[in-house]
C-alpha cells in the first residue's frame, strides 16, 4: 500500500469514526445532527472518491443536469412516479413520442445519480427524489435556472477574460446580458419572457418547504413588540419590497389582534406593479399596501422595523447602500430596528449549497451572498450601529441594526 492510499485509509477510519458517534435517534427531529452528519458523509464520499476522480468527476457533472432538464420537459418523473411499479423505456417513448434509445441514455444517468430506480434493464421506477421532481415548483426551478441562470453562466469565463476577471456590479453588465445580448437587466429580461418569468414566480414562491418564517426563532416579544412605542409612530413594521405579503401575514396570525391592544399598521411596500396586483382581501386588516421604490426617500418615518426579505443579497454593496441610506434617514435612532432577513455565510467554511447561491447572485443581477463580516462592513459603511446577528438552522438569519447618531446626536 503507497503512503498515499494509507493516508486515505487513515481518513477514511477517522471519518467513520465520527460517523458512528451520531446518535441515530437524533436524527428524526435534530437538524443539527442531520447536517453534521451529511457534512461527514460528504467528506467520507470525497475520500473514496480519491482526488484524480474527484478532479475529473466535476468536469462531466453538468451533464447530470442537462439530463434532468431534458426529463422535466418530457415529464419523465411524472410518468415514472404515476406507476405503482416500474415502467419501461418502450413505454414512456409511447407516453413521451420520445425516442426509446434516446430515453434510456438520459435515464441511465439519472439513476446513476439516484433519481430514479433501475430495477432491471431499460425499466425505472421512482424514489423519494423522483416523486419530489415531479412537484410543480420543483420542476419550475430546473426549468428556470437552467434557461435563464446556467445557460448565462456558462458564458462566465468569457465574460470574466474579457474584463479583466472583475467582480460584476452592475444590473445590466452580468454574465446575462452578454450571453442574451441585451441590455436589460435581469428583472427586465425576465418579464420579457412571460413562461420564463412564471417558472420563476412558482419557484421562489413555494420553495419554503418545512422552513420556519424568521418570528417563529427571532425574539419578537422580546426585541420588537416590547419596546413598540405609539407616540413615535403607528406602525409596526414595514416590510419593504415584500411582494405579495407572505412574510406580513404570518407575522399577524402570530402576533396581530386579539393580542394587540393598540392600533399598530403593518406596511408592505413593493413597486406599483405588485402592489395594484394584490386584493384587499388577500391581506390581514392591518396591512396597509404602499407603492414604493426603495431607492427613494422612505416616506413611513419612525417605524419600530423596517424588515427586507432577500432583497440586499440582489445587488451589489454599491446599490445596497443607496438602499439603506434612505432607510437610515426614516429611523429613529435607539429606537427603529433594520431586520434583515438573509443568508449569512460564514466568515470560513461555507457549505456548497450556500457558495452555490452566491454565484447564483453575482449572474442574476450583480449582487451577491454575504459572510457576518461582508454584513457588518455593509451595515457600518451606511451608517448603522449594534449590529446584531441571529442565526437559523438553514443558514438564513436576521440581520439587526440601529442607525448611528453623529457628535451632534443626530443620525448619520
Amino acid at each position: 500500500m503507497s503512503d498515499t492510499q494509507a493516508n486515505q485509509m487513515g481518513d477514511v477510519s477517522h471519518i467513520l469514526t465520527h460517523i458512528q458517534s451520531v446518535d441515530v435517534e437524533q436524527l428524526s427531529h435534530d437538524a443539527v445532527a442531520r447536517a453534521y452528519l451529511l457534512q461527514l458523509a460528504r467528506k467520507l464520499t470525497s475520500v473514496l472518491e480519491g482526488p484524480v476522480n474527484r478532479a475529473t468527476d466535476l468536469v462531466f457533472k453538468p451533464y447530470t443536469s442537462i439530463a434532468a432538464r431534458i426529463a422535466v420537459d418530457l415529464d419523465l418523473f411524472q410518468h415514472i412516479s404515476a406507476k405503482s411499479g416500474s415502467i419501461s423505456s418502450k413505454e414512456l417513448a409511447t407516453l413521451t413520442k420520445a425516442d426509446e434509445l434516446l430515453l434510456s441514455r438520459i435515464l441511465r444517468l439519472l439513476a446513476a445519480a439516484d433519481f430514479v430506480d433501475e430495477p432491471d434493464e431499460d425499466q425505472w421506477s421512482a424514489n423519494d427524489t423522483t416523486r419530489a421532481m415531479v412537484s410543480p415548483p420543483i420542476a419550475a426551478g430546473h426549468r428556470f435556472v437552467y434557461d435563464a441562470l446556467i445557460s448565462s453562466a456558462i458564458k462566465a469565463p468569457k465574460f470574466l477574460r474579457e474584463t479583466k476577471y472583475k467582480t460584476p456590479t452592475e444590473p445590466t453588465d452580468t454574465f446575462v446580458q452578454y450571453a442574451n445580448q441585451t441590455r436589460l437587466s435581469f428583472f427586465e429580461y425576465l418579464h420579457s419572457i412571460p413562461p420564463l418569468l412564471n417558472d420563476f414566480h412558482l419557484f421562489m414562491g413555494n420553495t419554503m418547504g418545512a422552513r420556519e418564517y424568521w418570528h417563529e426563532w427571532y425574539d419578537v416579544e422580546g426585541r420588537l413588540l416590547a419596546g413598540f412605542d405609539p407616540s413615535q409612530s403607528s406602525t409596526l413594521i414595514v416590510d419593504v419590497g415584500g411582494g405579495k405579503g407572505h412574510d406580513l401575514q404570518a407575522f399577524y396570525a402570530a402576533f396581530g389582534q386579539p393580542f394587540w391592544q393598540d392600533e399598530r399598521n403593518l406596511i408592505l411596500q413593493d413597486l406599483p406593479h405588485v402592489v395594484d396586483a394584490i386584493s384587499d382581501t388577500e391581506l390581514p386588516p392591518t396591512v396597509v399596501k404602499m407603492a414604493h421604490d426603495f431607492f427613494t426617500e422612505q416616506p413611513v418615518k419612525a417605524a419600530r422595523g423596517y424588515f427586507l426579505h432577500h432583497i440586499l443579497h440582489d445587488w451589489s454593496d454599491k446599490y445596497c447602500h443607496q438602499i439603506l441610506r434612505c432607510l437610515a434617514q426614516a429611523m429613529v435612532p435607539g429606537y427603529s430596528k433594520l431586520l434583515i432577513h438573509e443568508l449569512v455565510l460564514p466568515n470560513t467554511g461555507a457549505v456548497e449549497i450556500q457558495a452555490r447561491f452566491d454565484l447564483v447572485m453575482m449572474t442574476l443581477n450583480g449582487g451577491m451572498e454575504r459572510s457576518r463580516s461582508q454584513w457588518i462592513k455593509l451595515l457600518q459603511g451606511s451608517g448603522f450601529c449594534n449590529i446584531k446577528i441571529h442565526e437559523h438552522l438553514d443558514h438564513d438569519g436576521i440581520i439587526e441594526a440601529e442607525v448611528a447618531k453623529d457628535e451632534d446626536g443626530l443620525q448619520s
